[in-house]
């Protein structure tokens, strides 16, 4: 049970990491082409 308990807080870390990245991409390319439409 105990490396059940370890696999899932594992996997809760990995797909957090995963969303904070994918949230921090988006907010990257909205903030690019907010940029590049004020220039053009």
């Amino acid at each position: 049970m105990k490396d059940v308990k370890v696999d899932v807080r594992v996997n809760v870390g990995v797909d957090m990491a995963g969303v904070v990245l994918l949230l921090a991409s988006a907010a990257m390319a909205m903030f690019f082409y907010k940029q590049t439409s004020r220039k053009s």
